[in-house]
C-alpha cells in the first residue's frame, strides 16, 4: 500500500478513445490537401505514373504526421469539453513543482524519490474540476523490491493536501482508490494485479477516472476496474494533480516519467 503523506506534498521517511480536436482533424485535411497537390503538379511535370507515387508517398507522411500530433494522448474514453491538457513540452502547465523531487523536463514530468521521501504529491495551482473525467499517462518503473511497490496516481476533489481523493497503481498491477480527509488516509478499494496493466521498465499506462454525479469509476488502459457510489464535494474551487512514489524510501528510488495530462467536464 502506499504510504500516507504526513506534510503536505512530500511523502516523508515516517511515513475510451480521447475525441480528436477539431484544430488537429483540420490540421491532416491540410497536410492531405497539400500532399494531392503536390502530387497533381508533379504529374503534369513527369507523368501520371510518378504522380501517383508521390501522392501515396506524400500521403504517408502527412499520415504519420496526424499521428505525431495525436500520439501524446493516449487516454481512451474521455469525453465533454477539454478543460485542461498537458504534455509537458514546457513546465507553463501550473503545476506545484518541487525541485529536485518533482521537475517538468519535456516533454515529460518526472517525480523521483530519494533517501528522504517516497513520494510526491503535485497538485495543479491555476486549474479546478469537480465533476470530471480525469486522465493520466505515464511510464511507471518495476518495483524497487518484492516488498517496495511503486506508485502513480490521479489526485482529484482535492481542497488541499491534507484532503483529496486519489486512485493509484502499483507496479505490481494492483489498483487503488483511497480518500485522504484531515491528513488521514483510507483505502475505499483496492484490486490487485488487474489484467488490464502493461508491465516492463518503459510501458506506458494509461489510468483514468470518472467522477460524475456522486459516482467514481477507475479504468486502467480502457478497462473499467470499479465504480462507487461517493459523496460529492461542494466547494467550487477544488483541485486536481497527479502522485508518484513508493512504499518506503530509496537512496536511488526510480523515476515515473508523466507523459500526458488531461482532464475533460465528462459529459
Amino acid at each position: 500500500m502506499a504510504p500516507a503523506s504526513e506534510d503536505g506534498n512530500l511523502y516523508p521517511r515516517s511515513a475510451g478513445r480521447q475525441s480528436r480536436s477539431a484544430s488537429t482533424v483540420a490540421r491532416l485535411v491540410t497536410l492531405l490537401k497539400e500532399a494531392r497537390k503536390s502530387a497533381n503538379l508533379h504529374t503534369e511535370i513527369k507523368g501520371s505514373i510518378e504522380g501517383e507515387g508521390m501522392l501515396r508517398t506524400l500521403c504517408v507522411v502527412a499520415t504519420l504526421q496526424f499521428l505525431a500530433l495525436t500520439s501524446a494522448w493516449a487516454c481512451t474514453g474521455q469525453v465533454g469539453a477539454v478543460i485542461f491538457q498537458d504534455t509537458f513540452a514546457d513546465d507553463s502547465g501550473g503545476w506545484d513543482t518541487t525541485p529536485p523531487w518533482s521537475t517538468v523536463q519535456p516533454p515529460v514530468y518526472v517525480i523521483a524519490g530519494d533517501a528522504n521521501n517516497s513520494g510526491y504529491n503535485a497538485l495543479n495551482l491555476t486549474f479546478n474540476a469537480t465533476d470530471g473525467d480525469y486522465c493520466m499517462d505515464f511510464i511507471l518503473p518495476p518495483a524497487i523490491a518484492a516488498n517496495n511497490q511503486m506508485y502513480a496516481g490521479i489526485l482529484f476533489w482535492a481542497t488541499d493536501y491534507n484532503n483529496m481523493m486519489s486512485a493509484q497503481l502499483a507496479s505490481d498491477g494492483g489498483v487503488w482508490l483511497q480518500k485522504k480527509a484531515s491528513g488521514n488516509w483510507s483505502t475505499i478499494f483496492d484490486v490487485p494485479k488487474s489484467p488490464a496493466f502493461v508491465s516492463g521498465a518503459n510501458a506506458v499506462n494509461s489510468l483514468r477516472v470518472t467522477a460524475l454525479a456522486g459516482v467514481i469509476t477507475v479504468y486502467l488502459n480502457g478497462t473499467q476496474i470499479k465504480s462507487v457510489r461517493a459523496q460529492e464535494p461542494t466547494n467550487p474551487g477544488l483541485s486536481f494533480g497527479m502522485y508518484a512514489g513508493a512504499d518506503a524510501v530509496s537512496a536511488n528510488a526510480p523515476k515515473v516519467q508523466i507523459k500526458s495530462y488531461s482532464v475533460t467536464a465528462g459529459k
